[in-house]
């Protein structure tokens, strides 16, 4: 695993490097390109965007010796979380705009919501996106775009991301040029209050599932991990970053 401490940058500027990445055009984002990213990646022909639910910079350092896979192979960049919660979170990651730029905060906010997402402006361009995240979210992006799976019953989380992935890696036989997948457990689990040794376990559960995703693309095809917001509960350690890392 590469470090670059000395960079912080926004998850606003995520769509824009994606944008540049896989050469769609993102008008109207507040965001911007990060270099790092692009000097990991270069240009893809296919990229993969992975959200894991709070997984926060400092939550990154102390749950890595859980997801070797990640670890092993990753590059980290400090980013700098613009909201708190799970769906403006995401909305600034996927639109590259500021929550009071896309004014996203539920899921019926997506459907109404005049700012298109990366998902959407790969559309536009002709060629496939995909995304795999909660039902809720799976409802409201059916407006948007084709290729969309949601996550099922969510009682148990590991079971959800466990499903979150197969229907990721079922999406990927359609070769969208972008997917965009969100895991949840270790979210799930800080707001439970389980223990550090469970936190490191949905880590390791979710590691695996990257794993087993990436075992089913090809050369020419990136990969993108990054945390929404950083942990709630008793796990709130100090910082306002997630972790971004290119693969």
């Amino acid at each position: 695993m590469t470090k670059t401490d000395d960079c912080v940058c926004s998850i606003i500027d995520i769509a824009p490097t994606i944008s540049e990445l896989i050469d769609v055009p993102l008008p109207g984002a507040d965001g911007v390109v990060i270099p790092e990213m692009i000097d990991c990646l270069q240009r893809c022909d296919r990229l993969i965007l992975i959200i894991v639910d709070s997984l926060g910079y400092l939550t990154y350092q102390r749950l890595g010796s859980a997801m070797p896979h990640v670890s092993g192979n990753g590059t980290v960049i400090r980013c700098r979380a613009v909201a708190d919660h799970t769906t403006p979170a995401i909305a600034s990651i996927l639109t590259g705009c500021s929550p009071e730029t896309h004014c996203i905060l539920t899921d019926d906010d997506v459907c109404t919501s005049p700012i298109k997402s990366i998902l959407e402006r790969v559309e536009e361009c002709g060629r496939r996106s995909a995304v795999v995240i909660a039902n809720g979210g799976a409802k409201a992006m059916r407006t948007k775009i084709k290729l969309v799976a949601g996550g099922g019953d969510d009682s148990d989380i590991i079971a959800y991301d466990a499903v979150i992935a197969k229907h990721s890696v079922d999406l990927l036989r359609h070769e969208p040029a972008l997917t965009v997948i969100h895991l949840r457990a270790i979210d799930r689990y800080a707001h439970e209050g389980r223990s550090f040794d469970e936190l490191m376990y949905a880590a390791e559960r979710i590691d695996g599932h990257i794993k087993e995703i990436c075992s089913h693309i090809g050369r020419g095809t990136g990969v993108i991990i990054c945390g929404d917001h950083p942990i709630h509960g008793a796990y709130a350690w100090k910082g306002r970053d997630v972790a971004l890392i290119a693969l």
